[in-house]
């Protein structure tokens, strides 16, 4: 008979050789316990969940003292007192909640082992799909500190069929690092700490709440786990925005607009032959920013502006915020009444923005926000404005000194979710760029603004796209408008008429289209290439239509992951570029620079291309040859 130590370590090996996977050794167990979903196990070194098709692995208790001890507790379903922290452990259906609370630390941490591909926590700066393709440092979970930008949700999801989901009202810190220097991140790693942004009082206890959910594989752990944590959309936005495009002043122009200039824009879109839901005026049409009025010098009717845009069918929106600055007479007027944001003292406490510095209008504030509302309806009413282009909002334009109106484990993100809760109260064509748990308002999610160039890992340009895209769709907004064709033009920086185009093809068979860079100034071949797209998304709007209505329904993104029909293979699961537009349509769009072959992972099933008729058996990678510009490459499911 092999000797039992022996035979352990033929076994691990075994393991080792079988699934490519080191091992810890095994230290006894503290917490074990069996349900009709999972395993789960909590030693001295690790929580091991355990399915039928995969696994995750949590670092755990990793600011407890070295050597503490754990005694036996009565709450929850399992309980260990740390005395400085304690721990609870409950079912809850595929779940386990891991519950910490610190009677003696200043932080509490614990970190995923990143095994397989992980995907979700909201938009980032330089978005990578699956996730651990970019480490990031520790930052916030607060919408727009650090690497996280205007929409987050602390949520993920793994191809190992695991689903992490951290509680509201944590003060969460996340990071995703590179222990070994590899370019991948290993962990993700989750702390909570009364740091800022965050606030707290004496007394108040920390806290490190989590869920960690199982499925099959990673569709089947989301979709179970999704409908557990959130809610569906409550409706779709406006027809007539899904449908044609969005025509914004903003890159075209930036801060140099006037009256000449909006009617111009309009009279060149109609006489190039393009379609529209609606003319954006943005950036610098007030006299001072927050006081809500037309500049009479650059717009010196601006009813009638409106009333003549309307004779040609085009409604009109306006960009706005939710800053008034400080030389603004609205300013002196918000500050009196305690419209504004205020320091601990009671008084206005100042932020700083790109456009000056300014008071910020308390969301948190209901006679604030009634008085902001109707500020912004005396515009529709008297002037005929139809609706409004939302920015800025994030909680890291607070002031450092700040106090809210509501719970404060929740500051500073209640801030971002309560002027959502305003914004969406203007409708369906209100168009919005924050959110955090605020899936049901029935409104377009803008991405962050675009820089006009290709690269997207690395930096935020035409291949950030696909991957920011299909990660709100998957934390549950799937009416994505993915900010400008072509790119914002910073520091007057124009596409290339190549990159336009790939842009605009990108674009296609997305929910939302958005112009401001004109098509005209790059050439014949841009304005066909463009015309073909607006073409192409409006005849997939029956399947637009449907597939809201799905998401309605729900949950399910309208543009979905590769591994939504092949949630276990490698391919399907890594594939950053391409995304499915429901489940019988595959788009491919070329976003690399002067591209002449295509790569595309092709999931079970025939699929034709559109463009030859060519059918290609899955799953299978194929390389597409002979691209050009005009092709607009996507596949339909024949079985």
């Amino acid at each position: 008979m092999i000797p039992s130590a022996a035979r352990t370590m033929f076994l691990y090996l075994l393991i080792v050789y079988t699934t490519g996977t080191w091992l810890r050794p095994v230290s006894p167990l503290l917490i074990t316990a069996k349900t009709e979903y999972n395993s789960f196990d909590l030693d001295e070194d690790l929580i091991r969940v355990v399915h039928p098709n995969g696994f995750v692995n949590i670092d755990w208790g990793l600011t407890l003292p070295e050597g503490a001890k754990g005694v036996n507790c009565t709450e929850g379903d399992y309980c260990l007192d740390f005395e400085v922290a304690r721990v609870v452990v409950t079912q809850e259906e595929h779940c386990h909640k891991v519950s910490w609370v610190a009677t003696n630390l200043t932080e509490l941490k614990d970190c995923v082992i990143i095994d397989g591909h992980w995907y979700g926590g909201g938009e980032q700066d330089a978005h990578s799909w699956p996730l651990e393709n970019v480490p990031h440092f520790e930052t916030p979970f607060a919408i727009g500190h650090g690497w996280l930008q205007c929409l987050a949700e602390a949520y993920w999801v793994s191809s190992q069929g695991a689903a992490i989901r951290v509680e509201e009202g944590t003060p969460l810190f996340v990071s995703l690092p590179d222990h070994n220097l590899d370019l991948v991140a290993d962990r993700l790693c989750l702390s909570a700490k009364h740091q800022a942004p965050f606030s707290s009082q004496e007394g108040d206890s920390l806290n490190l709440t989590y869920y960690v959910c199982t499925g099959n594989d990673v569709k089947e752990v989301h979709t179970r786990s999704y409908s557990k944590f959130f809610q569906n959309p409550s409706g779709m936005p406006d027809l007539r925005m899904l449908q044609d495009p969005i025509w914004s002043t903003w890159a075209e122009y930036h801060k140099d607009i006037n009256e000449t200039r909006v009617r111009e824009f309009a009279a060149n879109i109609k006489e190039y032959g393009f379609n529209y839901s609606q003319i954006e005026i943005d950036d610098n049409w007030e006299t001072c920013y927050g006081d809500l009025t037309f500049d009479p010098a650059k717009f010196p009717d601006p009813k009638k502006m409106v009333d003549d845009l309307h004779s040609d069918n085009f409604r009109v929106t306006l960009w706005t915020h939710p800053f008034i600055n400080d030389n603004c007479d609205s300013f002196h007027f918000a500050d009196e009444k305690g419209y504004l944001i205020k320091n601990a003292a009671g008084l206005t406490e100042k932020t700083t923005w790109w456009n000056g510095k300014a008071g910020m209008v308390d969301f948190t504030n209901e006679e604030a926000v009634s008085w902001w509302s109707q500020r912004l309806e005396t515009l529709r009413e008297t002037l005929g404005v139809d609706s409004f282009k939302f920015d800025a909002g994030e909680a890291s334009f607070l002031p450092k000194d700040y106090v809210l109106n509501a719970p404060r484990k929740f500051w500073p993100n209640i801030f971002t979710v309560r002027y959502a809760e305003a914004i969406t109260k203007f409708g369906e064509m209100a168009e919005i760029k924050i959110g955090m748990g605020t899936q049901i308002y029935p409104n377009f999610m803008r991405l962050s603004d675009k820089d006009s160039i290709w690269e997207g890992d690395s930096l935020n340009g035409l291949r950030s796209i696909v991957p920011s895209t299909l990660n709100l769709g998957l934390v549950g907004y799937p009416f994505v408008l993915p900010d400008m064709i072509g790119g914002n033009a910073y520091h007057l920086l124009l596409p290339s008429p190549e990159l336009f185009v790939r842009w605009v093809q990108a674009n296609a068979l997305l929910p939302g289209l958005q112009f401001s860079i004109v098509p005209w100034k790059l050439g014949d071949e841009v304005v066909q290439r463009s015309q073909e797209a607006i073409a192409l998304h409006e005849k997939a709007m029956p399947l637009f239509l449907q597939l809201a209505q799905e998401s309605i329904e729900t949950g399910a993104p309208i543009a979905r992951p590769t591994w939504w029909l092949c949630p276990e293979l490698e391919a399907c699961l890594t594939a950053n570029q391409q995304f499915l537009l429901g489940d019988d349509v595959l788009v491919t769009p070329v976003v690399h620079k002067g591209a002449t072959t295509l790569s595309v992972a092709l999931p079970p099933g025939q699929w034709k291309r559109a463009d030859t008729g060519d059918v290609h058996e899955g799953p299978s990678t194929i390389i597409l040859e002979g691209i050009t510009t005009e092709s607009l490459v996507y596949f339909t499911r024949e079985i």
